[in-house]
């Protein structure tokens, strides 16, 4: 086991290898965020434009949106929904 760590080719075959697989990771994340992020920019304006919900969304609530995508955006605006 050793002397196959040892090796430079393999070692450097192993390199590649996790460089492609992090920089797919990374890329990934960051087009799901990006993609939570404006979901969510639209369901704030189908939920203050169309529907007519009156919203004031924290800082908070657009960092989970951002995470999770519009499913807190969607609870917020039931929960705004609910008390007019």
């Amino acid at each position: 086991m050793e002397a196959l760590l040892a090796s430079p080719i393999i070692s450097a075959v192993v390199s590649v290898a996790v460089a492609y697989i992090a920089f797919k990771v990374a890329f990934f994340t960051l087009k799901r965020v990006f993609m939570n992020a404006v979901t969510g920019i639209l369901t704030y304006l189908v939920c203050v434009h169309i529907l007519n919900i009156p919203m004031d969304i924290g800082l908070g609530v657009w960092a989970l949106t951002a995470i999770l995508g519009p499913i807190p955006m969607l609870i917020a605006a039931g929960w705004y929904g609910f008390l007019k």
